[in-house]
């Protein structure tokens, strides 16, 4: 048995590594919302815009900016700025804006040539020398004094082996004050805005080079050249992300279950309930993840799904039951079975299979208020799963399209439960790459919703 010391010591690593998980938790939806932007905004202003938007909103920060770097002026020129509500109202009240503030020589200011020519970040708690010699003093000390911004972080975006632009920061924490994980997570994402930036500019250098026709072709090769970089980049980053999102959920997994087990003593009601959540949190994520990562190699037009002979239906649904009966509980609604006479057996990947039918089931049970849930199976000339339930309904102008589209949600639904719309989506792009299909039916709104699959059978 071990000893009070050690238990206080695993009860220490648990809590760091929960700190870790909830960052990178933190930080996958981050990742989620800028991959979003990338699919929905194609011009480089339009795309800055969303990306300093949800940086800032997320990060909690006071301004969050793109400045483009001109190499024959040798100038940064800002593209965006997202600010504060203070930091609005003060620069209202001194009269200009921080995207009007070219700044100039920038090989000769050390603050920035680090950034931008040695391609290195770099923090000050002194926004004077950000913007030194181009902003009156007393401006400065005013907005940082008015907007609490107490430390400024520069990152330099990089394409290929020169500097892009600078991705600025504005903290109203000391750096010294982040963890460990938040700093790690900041520089997570640096390369990624990099590359969607490089993409929005790729994309308007081919619509202006329409009109030039000797232009056109070296610019196509050229996009092409750096469209598979980036393919491979995004390779490299999805197996990276895979890793460092799965190596602290299986080590949580591992120790709560080692707790839950009565390897490190006997543990009370409470404890046992709060470890119970803390597992539940992580599968959460553990599929949150999956479904991150199975959506990003369809949308490279990768399969994710390998096809194996005579998998049982009715086993997989069975699971399902069990992991969403906890949830199904705790929101007072119900969740029932109806099982066939005989075990149905389909060709299919069953991980995959399973995740797509989870998703439209848990999405049921998180839009149903009250009432509950009823899964069941047909056996006619394929396998059909029907999953009805009592919830808020679908729209006649949505319910052809909820499985087609991502990051789409009705108002209703989002009054209901969080959520950005990616579960659906993904469903349909597995049941498609088993040879399936997938449609919903629906009175309308408050009616309650009817969901198929149907799979062929072996």
């Amino acid at each position: 048995m071990f000893g009070f010391g050690q238990r206080k010591k695993i009860t220490e690593k648990l809590y760091e590594q929960n700190l870790e998980l909830a960052v990178k938790n933190k930080t996958l939806s981050l990742l989620e919302k800028l991959y979003q932007t990338s699919v929905l905004t194609l011009m480089p202003e339009e795309m800055a815009r969303e990306i300093t938007d949800t940086i800032r909103k997320d990060l909690n920060l006071e301004f969050a900016g793109v400045l483009i770097f001109n190499k024959e002026s040798d100038a940064l020129i800002p593209l965006v700025f997202s600010k504060s509500e203070r930091l609005v109202n003060t620069l209202q009240k001194l009269g200009f804006l921080l995207r009007d503030v070219t700044i100039t020589n920038i090989s000769k200011r050390d603050f920035f040539k680090q950034v931008v020519y040695a391609q290195k970040e770099n923090i000050t708690d002194n926004i004077e020398e950000v913007w030194e010699e181009l902003v009156k003093q007393e401006h400065l000390q005013e907005i940082k004094k008015a907007s609490h911004i107490k430390t400024v972080l520069l990152y330099p975006l990089i394409k290929g082996k020169e500097a892009l632009g600078v991705l600025i920061l504005g903290l109203n924490r000391d750096y010294q004050t982040l963890n460990t994980f938040e700093k790690a997570s900041i520089k997570s994402f640096i390369n990624v805005i990099a590359l969607l930036l490089d993409k929005a500019y790729l994309y308007k250098d081919l619509q202006d080079s329409y009109e030039i026709t000797k232009k056109a072709y070296a610019v196509e090769k050229q996009a092409k050249e750096e469209l598979e970089q980036l393919d491979k980049i995004k390779d490299q980053f999805l197996a990276q992300t895979q890793h460092d999102l799965r190596t602290p959920l299986t080590s949580i997994m591992g120790y709560s279950d080692l707790l839950l087990g009565g390897t490190f003593g006997k543990l009370s009601k409470k404890t046992t309930e709060i470890i119970q959540k803390i597992q539940l949190l992580t599968n959460g994520m553990i599929k949150k993840a999956n479904n991150f990562l199975d959506l990003a190699q369809f949308q490279l037009g990768k399969s994710a799904v390998e096809l194996k002979p005579d998998v049982p239906v009715l086993s997989i649904l069975e699971e399902i039951k069990t992991e969403l009966e906890f949830k199904a509980q705790s929101k007072g609604v119900s969740l029932d079975l109806e099982k066939p006479k005989q075990e149905l057996m389909i060709n299919a990947d069953r991980e995959k299979l399973k995740a797509a039918l989870f998703n439209i089931v848990d999405n049921s049970i998180k839009y149903t208020p009250k009432g509950g849930v009823t899964i069941k199976i047909e056996n006619h000339t394929s396998v059909k799963i029907i999953i009805s339930d009592t919830g808020i309904g679908i729209s006649r102008e949505r319910v052809g399209t909820i499985f087609e589209t991502m990051f789409d949600r009705s108002e209703q639904a989002k009054k209901t439960a969080t959520g950005i719309g990616v579960g659906l989506y993904l469903s349909t792009q597995i049941i498609k790459a088993h040879q399936g299909k997938v449609w919903a039916e629906s009175e309308g709104e408050g009616k309650g919703s009817t969901f198929y699959i149907e799979l062929p059978l072996v």
